[in-house]
């Protein structure tokens, strides 16, 4: 419950006084430039999607109804990610039109979603290393595994982060947002080797740049508003972290990890 002054003026004159209203913070009708930030994310997030969906189409969507070398785990894991992606749209569009009560119910999707995610991410990971064995080097096998590892690590901070502080709104929209920008690497990258024949190394060092160049812009923002640039610091670490551990992919020390990573967990 939060305690709130309430300011009410009308051409009979003026009156002031104070209510207590739960979850307030939602409830109140936000500042100009906090609608503006709710659509713009939800523009941000549905551009992320148009790229992810670029990316998958020849590899994945363009197969419809005859999926080849397509588990159902893979399926049940993309779509757990599309709804994801879909509720990252929704939800700050119910904000900025002011269905507040709608925002919170449909927020609670996200105590099942999330967790629902991290555990596909695993799996598929795995399903992939074992679909490799044989199949390709297992140098190249264990250089695919950092691209499951970080991701899996990378949205389970982000997703818990969120969650954690559902009831403070700034911070929890920028774990939100987190969560969005890591759809970018898998996709865009995808769309960039198959659609200009890029080396997808070299594809994904180059969305792991966007990345870092958007969390990055996003930071400096924060602290130039003087705002709460926490989330967005941390969030750029753990960005700049898997770029690093992506530039190690063919490094001993990498190998060597995932080797008993693989041993370990797969």
């Amino acid at each position: 419950m939060e305690l709130l002054e309430c300011d009410y003026d009308n051409q009979r004159g003026q009156m002031r006084k104070q209510i207590f209203v739960p979850f307030a913070y939602l409830q109140l009708p936000q500042p100009t430039t906090m609608v503006k930030t709710y659509r713009n994310t939800a523009i941000f997030i549905f551009l992320i999607l148009v790229g992810v969906q670029w990316g998958f189409f020849k590899p994945y969507t363009s197969q419809f109804p005859h999926f080849k070398d397509s588990t159902p785990t893979i399926h049940i894991h993309g779509m757990l990610l599309m709804s994801w992606m879909l509720l990252l749209i929704i939800q700050p569009l119910l904000i900025h039109y002011g269905k507040a009560n709608i925002h919170r119910k449909i927020g609670k999707v996200a105590f099942v979603l999330a967790p629902a995610i991290i555990v596909s991410m695993f799996l598929v990971g795995r399903g992939g290393y074992w679909r490799g064995l044989g199949n390709i080097p297992d140098q190249l096998n264990h250089t695919f595994m950092a691209l499951d590892i970080r991701g899996l690590i990378s949205f389970a901070l982000f997703s818990i982060l969120a969650i954690y502080y559902r009831k403070k709104p700034d911070t929890h929209m920028r774990y939100m947002i987190a969560t969005g920008i890591i759809g970018i690497g898998p996709g865009v990258a995808r769309g960039l080797a198959n659609t200009f024949g890029v080396e997808f190394g070299a594809a994904l060092t180059t969305t792991d740049i966007i990345d870092l160049v958007i969390v990055g812009f996003l930071l400096g923002y924060d602290i130039y508003k003087k705002k709460n640039y926490k989330p967005f610091l941390f969030i750029f670490i753990v960005f700049l972290i898997g770029a690093v551990l992506w530039q190690l992919r063919d490094t001993d020390f990498w190998q060597t990890f995932a080797k008993k990573y693989a041993a370990w967990f797969y």
